[in-house]
């Protein structure tokens, strides 16, 4: 048995489905925040620790309550919800009748500009707030470049295959 991978019912239709479920998430957490830092529905330890209860889980998001970690909580969540955003729409259009469409191209560039410029300025902005780059910051940047690189090639493979489906078409 194979596994149909473009198309209706294929594994782009249960990615989709599985990525825009994980933006939701992370939409549904940054939410959560920004709500409950609005409402003031949260607490303040006296260790400057901010802590954020959870409804309906007995959990608790914790960190320091100072502007950087703010910061850098929210430009993850907004990242990584846009991440999973615009990888849910190629897995869409993988999902259609014709694979090699403008709109296919068009979200991979943007998935190209998200994966290379955002993690480049979040290593630049933190070394110019820290003054000092740690590994754990340049990893995940190198894996999203990386990523960012792959979808250049794959956007030009779509285009090529965008150019010669019209071709195909015209002769027809």
């Amino acid at each position: 048995m194979s596994i149909k991978m473009f198309g209706k019912k294929s594994l782009s239709t249960i990615l989709f489905y599985s990525t825009r479920l994980i933006m939701f998430g992370y939409g549904i957490f940054l939410l959560l925040i920004i709500i409950s830092l609005v409402s003031n529905n949260f607490v303040i330890t006296e260790t400057n620790e901010l802590q954020i209860h959870i409804p309906f889980t007995g959990s608790m998001i914790k960190g320091a309550f100072d502007p950087f970690t703010f910061i850098g909580v929210f430009c993850f969540l907004i990242f990584y919800a846009s991440f999973f955003l615009v990888l849910s729409f190629i897995f869409k259009t993988f999902s259609a009748e014709k694979l090699f469409t403008q709109e296919a191209i068009k979200y991979l560039k943007w998935f190209t500009i998200i994966n290379l410029i955002i993690p480049l300025a979040y290593v630049i902005i933190g070394f110019l707030i820290n003054n000092t780059i740690t590994l754990d910051d340049v990893t995940p940047a190198l894996l999203h470049i990386g990523l960012g690189i792959f979808a250049t090639f794959i956007a030009t493979i779509f285009k090529q295959g965008f150019i010669l489906q019209e071709e195909n078409e015209l002769t027809i």
